[in-house]
């Protein structure tokens, strides 16, 4: 009966942590300052990190899709209150499909919370693994929408926000870090 009552009690505990994840997601990712070059500013990359770095890998990844699914749907929860299977197709669409990529393999290879160098090693993981899992998906995309080569793609869309989605990784692992050892004191 103690058992139940635990599976149940963590159970309940996992899925309100997806909800609110994917809350954040939702609340968080429409803000947006536009650009000329179809890209607009985002929290996106934070939140999507920050995401990754809290919650284990599945639970990262059903919060995600759950964003997505609910963008593609027709809540308007994509960069600039978009929404619809349009905006996958549309040249930050790439993206969208990166942050999935990003938050199950960041969430995977981040390790422990406690430790010395937990940090570092959530910066490190954020940034070497994360970027690369947005910025290629989101490059490809913009290359498929705009007819522009990778080169040309790579450089208004990686030139432009890599040195601020990088500044946002690190903002991520030093929000993630402390909740993550007030979430061991729950479990």
């Amino acid at each position: 009966m103690a058992n139940s009552k635990l599976n149940i009690r963590q159970t309940t505990l996992n899925m309100t942590q997806i909800a609110v994840c994917a809350a954040l997601l939702c609340v968080l990712s429409p803000l947006s300052i536009p650009t000329p070059i179809n890209i607009a500013f985002t929290l996106q990359v934070l939140i999507v990190i920050l995401v990754a770095l809290i919650l284990k890998p599945v639970h990262a990844l059903a919060a995600q899709l759950i964003y997505t699914l609910l963008g593609i749907i027709g809540l308007p929860v994509f960069s600039g209150y978009k929404s619809g299977f349009g905006a996958i197709a549309s040249p930050t669409g790439g993206f969208i499909i990166g942050f999935i990529i990003a938050s199950f393999l960041v969430s995977l290879l981040k390790g422990k919370s406690d430790g010395r160098f937990a940090l570092v090693r959530y910066i490190v993981v954020a940034i070497a693994v994360g970027i690369p899992c947005v910025y290629l998906p989101g490059i490809i995309g913009f290359m498929l929408a705009t007819g522009r080569d990778f080169g040309t793609a790579f450089m208004l869309v990686a030139a432009t926000f890599i040195p601020i989605d990088l500044a946002k990784c690190v903002i991520a692992a030093l929000f993630a870090l402390p909740v993550n050892l007030a979430l061991k004191k729950i479990h």
